[in-house]
């Protein structure tokens, strides 16, 4: 995503754990950006089905918190001058755009803020102002036609613009690899081979050919998924060099 490190956390109910380790993330990037010059911000990703964040009320009134207590910070992520929000899966479980949208009223009434959607529709652009695939578009990678798979995105895209005069922002994912396979319980599991990292230079090629406004990573350490970049014994540094390798060349 531009030239910022940032990082996405999980949602943050006001007081609870998440939201104290938050405070003290935003602090220390502060210390570290005054130490070595340079900018670190982190930003929410909106866990649509989590238990504490279910229904309109709950939805505005964390919003609400988030934006007037981190919002205006910069070391929380902002583009072009607005705080950046993203948000998981906004229409499963039966939410609807026409409840995101009264959300929306309620919490920004004059688009101040960009909110980014999980999906793969341009259905969500009418309320959203732009699309992440925290999936990184995984079947193209599979299929070996990644590339043409991010295109296809960013041409919907510049589509809805063109029709809309708007201008909704597509985020390319990259992903190292994935395998959910050992975790109890969960039905519809799969595979993506990390294939020694070809997989993770492959989906950075496909997203920087898709000429994104943003790149998202999937993920830095959700190692019960199997696809963290964080260090570890087995990869040691290869992912982390790989990312500055490809984050360095951007020029987007």
């Amino acid at each position: 995503m531009g030239k910022r490190l940032r990082t996405l956390n999980p949602p943050t109910p006001q007081g609870d754990i998440t939201d104290k380790n938050f405070a003290k993330v935003q602090a220390r990037a502060a210390t570290l950006q005054q130490n070595t010059g340079y900018p670190f911000a982190s930003t929410i990703y909106f866990e649509s089905d989590a238990p504490a964040l279910q229904g309109f009320n709950n939805i505005v009134t964390q919003l609400r918190y988030v934006l007037k207590t981190y919002g205006s910070s910069s070391q929380f992520a902002h583009w072009h001058g607005k705080p950046v929000i993203f948000f998981w899966n906004p229409l499963g479980n039966g939410r609807t755009l026409a409840m995101w949208q009264a959300v929306r009223n309620a919490v920004d009434p004059q688009n101040t803020t960009i909110w980014s959607a999980e999906g793969v529709s341009t259905d969500l652009l009418s309320v959203f102002d732009g699309i992440h695939l925290f999936s990184a578009a995984y079947w193209g990678i599979l299929r070996n036609n990644i590339t043409a798979v991010d295109q296809g995105f960013r041409s919907q895209i510049n589509a809805y613009n063109a029709a809309h005069h708007t201008q909704k922002i597509w985020a390319a994912g990259v992903l190292p690899g994935y395998n959910d396979t050992k975790i109890p319980g969960r039905k519809g599991t799969y595979i993506v081979p990390r294939n020694n990292g070809a997989t993770y230079r492959a989906s950075w090629n496909g997203a920087l050919a898709s000429s994104p406004d943003w790149v998202t990573i999937t993920t830095f350490n959700e190692w019960f998924e199997g696809s963290m970049i964080e260090p570890g014994v087995t990869y040691t540094m290869q992912y982390l060099d790989l990312t500055r390798q490809f984050a360095t060349g951007w020029h987007g």
